[in-house]
């Protein structure tokens, strides 16, 4: 089960921050990237297994992981509840507020992939900072917007000063940022046709890879094979047809690409753990 509990989005503001109950061991989130965000997760309670360009990580509360721009990853729950806050900064919006020297000193190299920044982090500053923002968030007094603002600078000066990674030439960044595209590419062309069989060869010709070679680099990226990632985003997307009440089970199957019932009564069972027929019976507040 998925909630989201507590949330500021708004896309005119740098920062996001959401929070996420999940319920039941299993994944939190397929494989993908971001081409402007710096991603920031906190742990509140329970335990996650998390990945990030082919780098596990054991998660517990109050851990703290940082995903920078460009960095492949996803995760999965490894305790039967898990609380977590996600923040998102929009490095792009907040480098068009033209706050010098900060704009051209910090925030473009780190938006253009010069800079690298730790991934777990452990350090108290930080946890402080971030829970100041979820209080600030929850309260929504005037002038919160200002008192957020001000945790991310003095968050993006700690981790400058005590938590940075790795600097890149451009050319070499240029190099990282084509390669970890090849990815995005074959997500964005599975998300547009899913509801289709996608060949493995198709999957390599939009990555520029060879079948091999793919094949290894996608499972070593997401964990998962071509087919289980297909599926399991068919799954997710018919859970919000049936979450929707728009359809029934068959139409649901076949709006996501599955042609055959039972075949798709199996995979649903596989991530669902439980049949179709079953969930319809339950609240239907499980998300994948």
């Amino acid at each position: 089960m998925d909630h989201t509990l507590m949330k500021l989005t708004d896309i005119s503001f740098p920062v996001s921050i959401i929070e996420h109950l999940k319920t039941r061991p299993g994944p939190l989130f397929d494989a993908h990237l971001h081409e402007h965000y710096l991603q920031i997760f906190y742990f509140t309670y329970g335990k996650a297994n998390m990945y990030y360009n082919q780098t596990a990580c054991n998660i517990q509360s109050p851990d703290v992981l940082l995903i920078n721009r460009h960095e492949l990853h996803y995760g999965e729950n490894a305790s039967s509840e898990l609380r977590y806050f996600v923040f998102r900064i929009d490095l792009r919006l907040l480098s068009s507020y033209h706050i010098a020297p900060c704009s051209q000193k910090y925030l473009e190299p780190l938006e253009n992939g010069l800079v690298f920044l730790q991934n777990h982090i452990e350090n108290q500053n930080i946890s402080a900072m971030l829970k100041r923002m979820i209080e600030e968030c929850k309260k929504r007094q005037d002038g919160y917007e200002f008192e957020i603002l001000a945790c991310v600078f003095e968050l993006l000066g700690e981790l400058f000063r005590n938590h940075k990674e790795k600097s890149y030439t451009p050319k070499y960044s240029e190099m990282l940022m084509k390669k970890t595209k090849r990815f995005a590419d074959v997500f964005d062309y599975i998300e547009k046709n899913y509801t289709r069989d996608i060949s493995l060869a198709e999957a390599s010709t939009v990555a520029h890879m060879s079948e091999g070679y793919f094949c290894r680099m996608f499972r070593q990226s997401t964990g998962r094979t071509l087919t289980d990632y297909v599926n399991r985003l068919r799954i997710e997307k018919s859970v919000l047809l049936l979450n929707q009440g728009v359809c029934n089970v068959t139409e649901a199957a076949m709006s996501v690409g599955f042609d055959d019932i039972n075949y798709f009564s199996r995979v649903f069972k596989k991530y669902m753990k439980q049949s179709p027929a079953n969930y319809l019976q339950n609240d239907r507040k499980y998300f994948l």
